[in-house]
């Protein structure tokens, strides 16, 4: 028996305030409450595969664009399993449930508590059973596919709010800082933009619903100015500075043992990657970027830069804000240092990134068959089962369960990956059918190494550059001095 999802609430508007220059037709700041801030700050705890495919595959990111398209495009053949390609595709958030309270819907597709299971009754009534959060998951007890559709009933809570106070008020710059609501800091922000006569200031008032907040996401993405393009529907101009020539050689911190071998098709003439031809575990390495959460990503980065937009400010907002300024401690954490979601990793990881704990769903309730047959209450089983457990299986998983792990695509298969991150199968007639032009004279190969520090270069550079294996491995320096 499956259960049908609950019907959508009605749509929430939110009401955000913005002080504005009219003579240089810029925002000051903005007020909001807790409401509009919890929206905001979520956007931390969304992995970048999920925000590309908010944005319709249109982040302004291009080469993460690149790499989402690729996973879409590969064929699923070379996915380790069915499911690996919806992991990446549609990454879950580790928060994804306490999301589910944000006031503005609609910016989760998907019930965050939907999970699948097997449809054979026998494989829901043994002591241990498995479910997933992933569609096109083979079961391990039957091989079929989990695609009996299911969704946990919500708990009931009496608190408000998702990550910050819900009686916290906050002003919001142009540049994306997040900072409490105070005549200090906003008369701070006055002298700081030079504003002198109150006059020129006006009010103004934008409602956010979901489309609003979606595209509030996308330009916190690709500008310094969110709020003045949100109001004016323009930029306003701002130098941006270009780092996507100061990636630095890191030291490695690993065993050699763990680094990627890789070997580049360069064009000497200019230093130039045409394309790397990489094995499954550089594969793996990139297509794992797409599981990540930007405040994960902000994270390990970082000093580096990375996206030249205006949102690394929101997260550095967190880390400068009283912790009584958020629910809990926890609540902060899970900004601040946000996890993969389940199973989200794969074996060998250089990053090492924590993943979020498997969660049993149920114990000592009998049999899980009868469970859900009744209402997710405890029942007399009709199995004579017990003690029971249902247990989250590992949806790269191929042969069974995995505590974690696994891969997305498989070995030993080649892949090519070019400059600007788009990933196909290795195919040199590939490459030149897609008008790829280069001196056959002028090219060589030279084989790389990919250690921890390579890899957050290659994240780093992915987030605001379409030539990232060049501006990686062949960093430009700067002219000679000359004597």
């Amino acid at each position: 028996m499956s259960s049908s999802s609950p019907p959508p609430s009605t749509p929430y508007m939110i009401k955000v305030r913005f002080l504005v220059d009219s003579e240089k037709k810029r925002v000051v700041f903005a007020e909001a409450g807790s409401d509009f801030v919890d929206v905001l700050f979520s956007f931390l705890t969304r992995p970048l595969g999920d925000i590309v495919h908010l944005l319709s595959g249109q982040s302004g990111l291009v080469s993460l664009d690149n790499l989402y398209k690729s996973v879409k495009l590969l064929d699923k053949k070379l996915m380790h399993t069915r499911a690996c390609k919806k992991m990446l595709l549609y990454p879950r958030s580790a928060a994804a449930i306490q999301c589910e309270d944000l006031k503005i819907t609609g910016i989760y597709e998907q019930n965050p508590r939907t999970f699948y299971t097997c449809s054979q009754v026998d494989c829901l009534t043994k002591s241990t059973c498995y479910y997933t959060y992933t569609s096109k998951v083979l079961c391990r007890f039957c091989g079929e596919l989990m695609d009996e559709y299911r969704f946990w009933p919500k708990e009931t809570s009496d608190e408000d709010g998702v990550f910050v106070n819900q009686a916290a008020e906050f002003m919001i710059t142009d540049s994306l800082r997040v900072l409490p609501l105070s005549s200090k800091n906003c008369l701070s922000l006055l002298k700081e933009l030079q504003i002198e006569d109150a006059s020129i200031l006006q009010e103004m008032t934008i409602e956010f619903g979901w489309k609003e907040a979606l595209n509030f996401l996308k330009k916190s993405l690709v500008s310094n100015n969110v709020l003045t393009e949100v109001c004016f529907r323009k930029s306003y101009a701002q130098a941006v500075p270009d780092y996507s020539l100061q990636i630095k050689e890191e030291i490695i911190d690993i065993e050699v043992e763990k680094a990627i071998s890789i070997e580049l098709i360069l064009n000497k003439r200019n230093n130039s990657v045409l394309y790397a031809e990489v094995g499954a575990n550089f594969v793996n390495l990139m297509f794992s970027f797409l599981t990540f959460p930007l405040g994960c990503v902000f994270r390990i980065l970082q000093d580096r830069p990375s996206i030249s937009g205006c949102i690394n400010n929101l997260y550095s907002s967190i880390e400068l804000m009283d912790l009584d300024i958020f629910k809990s401690e926890t609540c902060r954490n899970m900004l601040k240092n946000p996890k993969l979601s389940t199973f989200h990793g794969f074996n060998n990881q250089i990053l090492e990134l924590e993943e979020m704990a498997s969660k049993k769903l149920l114990e000592s309730m009998g049999c899980p068959m009868c469970y859900l047959r009744n209402g997710y209450k405890p029942s007399n089983c009709l199995h004579q089962i017990n003690e029971a457990e249902f247990i989250e299986q590992n949806p790269k998983s191929a042969k069974g369960v995995l505590d974690n792990g696994g891969a997305f695509v498989r070995g030993p298969r080649k892949y090519m990956v070019k400059d600007n991150l788009d990933v196909a199968p290795l195919s040199f007639i590939t490459a030149i059918g897609d008008g790829m032009s280069f001196p056959v004279s002028k090219l060589v190969r030279k084989q790389v190494f990919v250690d921890k520090g390579k890899a957050l270069s290659l994240l780093s550079a992915m987030l605001d550059s379409n030539t990232v294996l060049t501006d990686v491995f062949f960093p430009k320096s700067k002219p000679p001095r000359r004597s």
